[in-house]
């Protein structure tokens, strides 16, 4: 599944991410090689890229840890896991756990920064997509109660046992876990997008959550930096109002 439309807008959707890298060329080439992500100059100079389905963008950022426990983790959505699996290791980079099960088969990898970042099978449903999202909590009712009233995303409690969601627009989904390291300082950074960011923030502290990053920082462009009730720290993104 493939779309030459834009992305689609909605509150409370997972729109951008910032993946930490050493080299900025090398990690983008093993992207763009690897799932196919097209890659585009932005008009400061900066790679950025689009996910398969040209749903969830983002760039590589110099200067941060790289992402290497078991903490906050992204999944990509692809047609063989196996295929793949061939691709990342003709780019030098390496497979670092099976998490398949009898009924899904999943993995996670290290990208060239080291960065650990999981791999979804699923033919025909989108190669290349930024699908899933992994929190983690101490505390799963907590956690989802908290995203559920700062981003509204839509809670099913009946996945194997554990809460999942999905996000604003349908797009990206996840869940949390137990057990994984909360990700407590920007590394990999997971961006949402809100209607109004300045509200959201206060939505987030009413919540128990923290603002680690106010609004200003990334000016023009209105964003901040949160940390929830674990202390894992993601962003907030207020997209430009049309014309």
């Amino acid at each position: 599944m493939t779309t030459n439309l834009g992305p689609t807008l909605g509150n409370g959707k997972i729109c951008y991410v910032e993946i930490p890298a050493l080299d900025i060329e090398r990690s983008s080439k093993f992207y763009h090689h690897v799932f196919g992500w097209k890659l585009r100059t932005r008009g400061d100079g900066a790679i950025a890229f689009d996910d398969g389905i040209n749903e969830v963008s983002g760039t590589w950022v110099l200067g941060r840890k790289s992402h290497t426990e078991q903490g906050l983790i992204l999944s990509i959505m692809v047609d063989s896991v196996a295929e793949t699996t061939t691709r990342i290791v003709a780019q030098k980079c390496k497979m670092v756990k099976d998490r398949s099960t009898e009924t899904e088969v999943i993995a996670w990898f290290s990208d060239p920064a080291g960065n650990i970042i999981g791999l979804y099978q699923h033919p025909g449903g989108g190669d290349g997509k930024i699908c899933y999202l992994e929190i983690p909590t101490d505390d799963t009712s907590r956690s989802a109660r908290f995203y559920k009233a700062v981003f509204n995303w839509p809670v099913r409690e009946d996945n194997n046992g554990n809460a999942a969601f999905d996000d604003g627009v349908g797009v990206v989904s996840g869940m949390w876990e137990t057990g994984f390291t909360p990700s407590i300082e920007p590394g990999l950074m997971i961006y949402v997008m809100m209607d109004d960011v300045a509200a959201t923030t206060e939505t987030i502290k009413a919540a128990g959550g923290q603002i680690v990053q106010p609004i200003g920082a990334d000016a023009p462009e209105i964003t901040a930096r949160f940390a929830d009730p674990f202390g894992n720290v993601l962003g907030l993104y207020q997209p430009p109002k049309r014309a």
